[in-house]
């Protein structure tokens, strides 16, 4: 052996042992000596990358490369690093530079591969990752990848093979596990997502966004309880906010109680999302002489609706490229009053943004349908009818505050009208545009009863999932099995044009709300159509949510207490035509003369709860 490859071998030990400093040492001295040498300049780059140290590992890469201009496999590594730092359009002929040297190498197809992903170029990102899966069967991320593409294209029994492929030959890696849990719980499988997930979580005991998606996940099932869901919580806390929080934190705002407050919410959501047609009425109509609205955005993504948001805030700042501390601090030195959390555990949420208590009044609303379990968020804004006083306080870290009229204004993202009403000629049609996660088994089954009940009714299912031929052929089989043949289903996929989405509704009669898990924003459009919907009202948030929104809009008498009572008033409401041809050309008004759709006196509902919390900061908060 020679020298150099001797003192190569003794910085990988070096390397491996988490001795980084005599590492980079060793790699030096190896690359003085012989300047191409591709291990060596590999693993330096790698070192100083896991080291924040990008530039200096870009550096080693471009001076080996120079001596060793032939060594496809840094000039995909290099790919990989400039595409962080300086943009896909750079590293793209860097990728197709060591294709042409070594047309198999898999690295290169999978670094080409994310090039094309982040230009958008779907198509040929899936088949440079499915080369890069031939020339490397063990490829792990590059099946993880190509599972995220087939899950954007709806076929999500393809995507999860794809993650189950990935975790077969790498079970350590959290990326997959986490996007397979995600594409079962589309497919209606949220059981087994939950326990994958809760695998995972032994296996990343440190990392919030798996934890995260299994609270979320949890929510859907029907066996967990609402103390349960509190424990859960609390526990997310305490592994992973609890140690951020500031024992004194110190604020430097002036502290008076009348004057115009500073508004941040937080959010990933700031586009065409479920969560944007009750952002956008409130954003709209808040008074601008009492508050000053900052909206701040996580996600990249915009599209006409951000655009409608950003029109109706005072300042738009968007977080995407800041890490936690850094958007907190950002926050801290733009001195907002109160800043709400939008998200909760959703996708896309930062949780630990709020966990560095970054203003002095923080508030958990709207995209999150329970507890943060974070006491660094103080408050939740919802109502009396989904969280009744009493037991449910007790299942929150956050105080509550009880808007009066309910929590939600909406404003659909598209315009369209509801369609005539169906005559009595016309088989009665039930319908749900929820996602699948919520269509559990006691779903199916309860719905199966009904349609059993009003003979000669049909049942429209509508979510992007049912684009996916397995998971249509799965509720045809459930449904079956409830005693409901496939004739009697109509399964339709995503639409892409909203008013189209919403005119789906024309031959609708009657919406069904699923339990545990309710609807919001298929509730609201379902009523906003002319639709009158049946909810089944639970014992919490999640399960309670139909309850708010029909009591919001004087409909007590579709809201069921058991399920029989839930089958009776569907059934009565499909049998009589006349009542839903009334309620086809009410519920709109209806909506329009409560606070669900009166965004003026809903904002001055949720600006008189700020200023109250504003007060009552002022009054407990230690002025020094």
């Amino acid at each position: 052996m020679s020298a150099v490859e001797a003192r190569f071998g003794a910085a990988c030990r070096d390397h491996e042992a988490g001795r980084a400093g005599a590492a980079e040492t060793g790699y030096g001295a190896v690359l003085a000596a012989a300047p191409g040498h591709p291990g060596a300049a590999g693993n330096l780059a790698s070192l100083l990358c896991a080291a924040g140290r990008a530039a200096d590992a870009i550096a080693v890469l471009t001076r080996a490369l120079r001596a060793a201009p032939e060594a496809a496999g840094l000039r995909a590594s290099l790919a990989a690093l400039v595409a962080e730092s300086s943009g896909p359009d750079r590293a793209r002929p860097l990728a197709e530079g060591a294709l042409a040297l070594q047309p198999d190498l898999p690295e290169a197809w999978f670094h080409l591969g994310n090039l094309l992903r982040s230009h958008g170029e779907r198509a040929g990102a899936e088949r440079a990752y499915r080369r890069a899966t031939r020339a490397r069967p063990d490829f792990a991320g590059a099946w993880s990848n190509l599972g995220d593409m087939r899950a954007e294209a709806g076929a999500l029994a393809e995507a999860v093979a794809c993650y189950r492929t990935a975790l077969g030959h790498r079970p350590d890696l959290p990326q997959p596990r986490v996007n397979l849990g995600e594409a079962l719980k589309a497919q209606g499988l949220a059981r087994e997502a939950a326990i994958l997930l809760q695998d995972g979580l032994a296996l990343h005991p440190d990392l919030p966004l798996l934890h995260a998606n299994l609270l979320l996940t949890l929510h859907y099932l029907p066996a967990v309880p609402p103390p349960v869901l509190a424990r859960a919580h609390a526990h997310w806390n305490r592994r992973h906010a609890a140690g951020f929080r500031p024992d004194l934190p110190v604020y430097a705002h002036a502290r008076d109680p009348a004057r115009r407050l500073r508004i941040g919410y937080v959010s990933p959501d700031l586009c065409t999302h479920a969560c944007a047609s009750f952002i956008l009425p409130l954003f709209g109509a808040h008074d601008r002489r009492a508050v000053e609205v900052v909206a701040y955005a996580l996600s990249e993504r915009r599209d006409a609706v951000t655009e409608r948001l950003e029109r109706r805030v005072d300042l738009w700042r968007p977080l995407s490229g800041h890490d936690d501390a850094e958007a907190a601090a950002l926050i801290r030195a733009d001195r907002v009053d109160i800043l709400v959390d939008l998200a909760g555990h959703t996708a896309g949420a930062r949780p630990l943004i709020f966990a560095r208590t970054p203003a002095p009044v923080q508030v958990a609303w709207l995209g999150y349908p329970d507890t943060t379990g974070m006491p660094a968020i103080g408050h939740r804004l919802t109502d009396a009818w989904a969280d009744p006083p009493g037991p449910s306080d007790g299942w929150h870290s956050e105080r509550l505050v009880r808007l009066p009229g309910g929590f939600l204004c909406f404003e659909p993202l598209a315009e369209a009208e509801p369609g005539p009403a169906r005559g009595p000629e016309e088989p009665p049609t039930f319908g749900s545009f929820n996602n699948l996660a919520k269509l559990t088994p006691q779903v199916v089954a309860l719905w199966g009863r009904l349609l059993r009940a009003v003979p000669g009714s049909r049942l429209v299912l509508k979510s992007g999932a049912l684009a996916d031929s397995w998971t249509r052929e799965r509720y045809r089989t459930l449904f079956a099995r409830a005693g409901v043949g496939a004739e009697r289903l109509i399964l339709a996929g995503h639409v892409a044009a909203m008013n189209e989405h919403l005119r789906a509704y024309h031959r609708v009669d009657v919406a069904l709300d699923p339990f545990p898990y309710n609807g919001t924003t298929t509730t609201c459009e379902a009523l906003w159509m002319g639709v009158p919907v049946v909810t089944l009202a639970g014992t919490h948030h999640v399960a309670r949510v139909g309850v708010s929104l029909l009591n919001a809009c004087g409909l007590p008498d579709l809201v069921a207490e058991t399920e029989d009572a839930y089958l009776d008033i569907a059934a009565a409401l499909a049998a009589d035509p006349a009542r839903r041809a009334t309620l086809r050309t009410e519920l709109r008004r209806r909506m329009l003369a409560a606070p669900l759709g009166d965004p003026a006196r809903f904002a001055r509902t949720v600006e008189a709860a700020y200023r109250a919390l504003w007060q009552d900061w002022l009054a407990t908060a230690d002025p020094a």
